[in-house]
């Protein structure tokens, strides 16, 4: 079956578990650019994972469960596809990087990876410290914007304008499309 969604034979029927515009945007662009015909349902869904995770480990888990949901919450889905945004550490400064997850159908389960930037430490200070639940809290305080995560994204402000949350989705969406478009390179 997946085979024939590849080559554009059937409509690939899509359940996404966020209703977050700019990870929309951007996995629909990225589906778009793989499969010829597309039809996608969106759902808000729980994922018991915390408002901003914190470990690469913890939002890769987020993803996979919101595509894990995304497909219960849908009806007759080809895949679930899940997307996270985390923040994980390396050599002491935080990055910010999306982490998109897809459960197809037949079981076959494959996540993909944004370029990551690193998150000013001031921010982090007031996340960490300051009780702020989530990093958009303290980008949306910080810059006097509103729901700066549904509107291209801290990335967006920090690169101005050149590069923005879509991108992030769009290329992490790819990356974890890559084992499920070449199933005889990697499920053998």
């Amino acid at each position: 079956m997946f085979e024939e969604i590849c080559l554009g034979r059937v409509t690939v029927r899509v359940c996404l578990g966020t209703t977050n515009p700019s990870k929309i945007t951007g996995v629909l662009r990225a589906l778009r650019s793989v499969f010829e015909n597309v039809d996608v349902a969106s759902f808000k869904v729980s994922t018991a994972i915390p408002p901003q995770p914190m470990g690469l480990h913890i939002a890769i888990e987020g993803a996979r469960r919101r595509a894990v949901e995304a497909v219960k919450a849908g009806t007759d889905c080809d895949m679930g596809i899940g997307i996270e945004a985390g923040l994980y550490v390396v050599e002491g400064r935080f990055f910010d990087v999306q982490v998109v997850y897809v459960v197809s159908r037949d079981g076959s389960e494959s996540f993909g990876l944004s370029p990551s930037f690193s998150v000013p430490d001031i921010f982090v200070r007031e996340l960490v410290l300051g009780g702020a639940r989530e990093l958009e809290e303290v980008v949306d305080k910080y810059f006097g914007t509103t729901d700066v995560g549904s509107k291209g994204g801290l990335v967006r402000i920090l690169t101005r304008s050149a590069v923005n949350r879509e991108d992030l989705t769009y290329y992490a969406t790819m990356m974890a499309l890559i084992p499920l478009i070449n199933k005889e390179l990697y499920f053998n």
